[in-house]
């Protein structure tokens, strides 16, 4: 049990030294108010904007896949790529539910393992 320990402990220092210093400085922060991010209330104070920013999901299962569709999950793919074009779907609730705005991009991530076992079994 110690052997795991010290190897969890040596993998959590490797993945550390790889993550990026971010943290701003007192002057950078102060006076920028209850931003949720103070860096885009500083860019934004420069006129600087994002530019070609694109809204989606990249990881979303349907009935499918087996791991969503044996937890209940009856839309299909195709009722899913429907949603995010904005179109009203009806959940496995029972609830309409559409996206204000429709997404820019979505990836249907199912499982290739038992695919399609889900709607076969229901």
């Amino acid at each position: 049990m110690l052997r795991f320990g010290l190897v969890c402990a040596m993998g959590l220092a490797a993945f550390q030294a790889f993550a990026q210093d971010i943290n701003p400085t007192r002057d950078e922060v102060e006076g920028l108010g209850s931003s949720y991010s103070p860096y885009v209330d500083k860019n934004m104070r420069k006129g600087v904007f994002a530019e070609n920013l694109y809204w989606g999901d990249t990881h979303l299962h349907t009935s499918v896949s087996g791991d969503a569709g044996l937890l209940g999950t009856y839309l299909d793919p195709e009722d899913a790529y429907r949603f995010a074009r904005g179109e009203e779907v009806t959940t496995n609730t029972g609830q309409r539910a559409k996206l204000v705005r429709p997404l820019d991009f979505l990836v249907v991530a199912d499982h290739a393992e038992n695919l399609g076992m889900a709607p076969m079994l229901a």
